[in-house]
């Protein structure tokens, strides 16, 4: 039976990012009363420019809604016994897998788990064994078409294909079901089933004492390669359409909060404190990060997406949203700064970069006010800010050339400004979203104004 649990640490520091974002979410919809405010001296024409820009980007009112309606992924997994699928599912969610209600128990062994972190469904899993493996009701019903109807009445958002990267087993019959079930479920939905093969265990690949990925030897990822080549040969020959294949390892080591190492085999003899917050002791994964990079690129409803992102990489979503922000606000700041009257965009430039940096901070958990927002700002450009503000000036001074060459000032304080806006809001993500220092975070300031 596959697992769920979760040190209690890490549910408290997931509950807060999601708190961070419905904060956010609610301060973003507040962006155009920020932007009514502006000082009178910046036109209406002008307003209305930043609130349409600010508030009508898609991508971002995407991920906003996203936050509010993504639902559990729904996977399918078919492997054979012993190719890791528990320990993917551990891998994928970085903590061990307790306390996961089984939903639905099939004849053919095929089951549905909802992965649970406290009352909250992270994922649900069709897992089922190879078609190889696979036993039928009676003579008239096979155990293929048993899988194809329970999986289709499942409905899953994607379907993984698990193999042993130290067996290399014959997988024509599962290549050949899965191309099967492809067929019945572009039939009955109307959508083509992503297909993502992953090849578990690369960490027993010789030689096995190479444990932690960064000491992997090259013999050893060449190995992993061929495997991967092998196997992907198998598959194109048989013409199953897929997603992707990647190697991986879904190798962790657990202990107690106590520090003491148990094995995957013991941990249920464990009271149910103590497994309710194991903690990794060795982290041997291997290309976990891109397998979800995979997944999420493979799965086609965004509900879905966004729900797989909220269940294994929060803190992701969270660095996304800050770098999507900083990415329209620089753009934004781009624009204003064409506007060819010296020194009037200085007011609207800064309320901008002050609005980023409230929003930014807001994802990290802190209710911070615009006058705090420019403090900050001030705070990367020297001693009381007087240096951010002659940086101001000069910018502005380029508009001067206007008078010389027509639009040529205004180009270059238009570049000006978005690196400025760029490196305001990187300065901000690394103080108060990756918990860099003051000092820390003006040298991310420095660096990237120097750098663009």
């Amino acid at each position: 039976m596959i697992n769920y649990g979760k040190v209690e640490k890490m549910k408290d520091e997931k509950m807060k990012i999601e708190e961070r974002m419905q904060n956010m979410k609610k301060f973003y919809t507040k962006a155009g009363e920020l932007i009514d405010k502006l000082p009178d001296a910046i036109p209406v024409k002008t307003r209305e420019k930043l609130k349409d820009v600010i508030l009508g980007d898609k991508e971002l009112k995407k991920l906003m809604e996203g936050i509010e309606t993504h639902r559990p992924p729904r996977i399918f997994l078919i492997g054979r016994t012993g190719v890791g699928k528990s320990s993917l599912i551990n891998a994928l969610c970085g903590t061990y897998v307790a306390g996961v209600s089984d939903t639905r128990s099939c004849t053919s062994e095929t089951q549905v788990y909802k992965c649970m972190d406290g009352d909250r469904t992270l994922m649900e899993i069709c897992d089922t064994r190879g078609i190889a493996e696979s036993e039928s009701i009676n003579s008239e019903i096979s155990a293929e078409a048993m899988l194809i109807s329970q999986i289709n009445e499942f409905s899953p958002d994607v379907a993984i294909l698990m193999l042993n990267c130290t067996h290399r087993d014959d997988v024509t019959r599962d290549v050949e079901f899965l191309k099967t079930l492809a067929k019945s479920y572009q039939e009955t939905n109307s959508l083509r089933l992503p297909i993502v093969v992953v090849i578990n265990k690369s960490d027993e690949m010789a030689p096995s004492r190479f444990k932690e990925p960064s000491t992997y030897p090259q013999s050893k990822v060449d190995k992993i390669q061929e495997v991967v080549s092998y196997y992907k040969g198998i598959i194109v020959r048989s013409g199953l359409k897929i997603d992707d294949i990647i190697a991986v390892s879904s190798l962790i080591d657990w202990q107690t909060p106590d520090g003491l190492e148990i094995s995957v085999e013991d941990i249920e003899n464990l009271p149910k404190k103590d497994i309710e917050n194991l903690q990794i002791a060795f982290d041997g994964r291997y290309r976990i990060e891109e397998l979800l990079d995979i997944l999420e690129e493979a799965i086609q409803d965004f509900e879905a997406q966004m729900g797989l992102r909220m269940a294994a990489r929060l803190t992701e979503v969270v660095r996304r949203l800050a770098k999507h922000l900083n990415t329209v606000f620089s753009g934004i700041a781009a624009t204003v700064a064409l506007t060819p009257i010296p020194v009037s965009d200085i007011y609207v430039l800064l309320i901008l970069q002050a609005v980023l940096v409230t929003l930014i901070a807001s994802l990290s958990g802190r209710d911070i006010s615009l006058d705090t927002a420019k403090e900050f700002i001030f705070s990367m450009g020297g001693v009381a800010g007087l240096g951010y503000t002659f940086k101001l000036i000069a910018q502005q001074a380029t508009k001067f050339l206007n008078g010389v060459w027509p639009g040529a000032g205004s180009a270059i304080s238009s570049g000006i400004a978005a690196v400025g806006t760029s490196a305001i809001g990187k300065a901000a993500i690394g103080y108060y979203i990756e918990g860099k220092g003051l000092e820390e975070a003006k040298k991310v300031f420095d660096s990237e104004k120097n750098k663009k």
